[in-house]
C-alpha cells in the first residue's frame, strides 16, 4: 500500500468506486485540505502514468471522473 494526498473533492469521487478493503484513508484532513489515502501500488502506478506536467493525483482522479464517471475510476482497481 502507498500513501498519497488528494483533495477532498477527488476523495469523494474516488472512494465510492473502490472495492471494500482495497484502500484506506486517514480520518483527518491535513492543513492543506487534502486527505491522506492508502492505495495498492498498482493503483498509484496507474495514476502516475496518467499524470501530465503539473498534474496532481487529484487532477487525474477528477479528469477520470469527468470523462467516464465511476466506471472510469474502476481503472484503479
Amino acid at each position: 500500500m502507498v500513501r498519497i494526498a488528494i483533495s477532498d473533492v477527488a476523495f469523494s469521487a474516488l472512494v465510492s468506486t473502490l472495492p471494500l478493503g482495497s484502500g484506506a484513508y486517514e480520518a483527518e484532513i491535513d492543513a492543506g485540505g487534502d486527505r491522506l489515502i492508502w492505495l495498492p501500488r498498482n493503483a498509484v502506478d496507474r495514476l502516475s502514468a496518467l499524470r501530465g506536467p503539473g498534474d496532481s493525483f487529484s487532477d487525474v482522479i477528477l479528469k477520470l471522473a469527468a470523462v467516464g464517471g465511476p466506471d472510469e475510476l474502476s481503472y484503479l482497481r
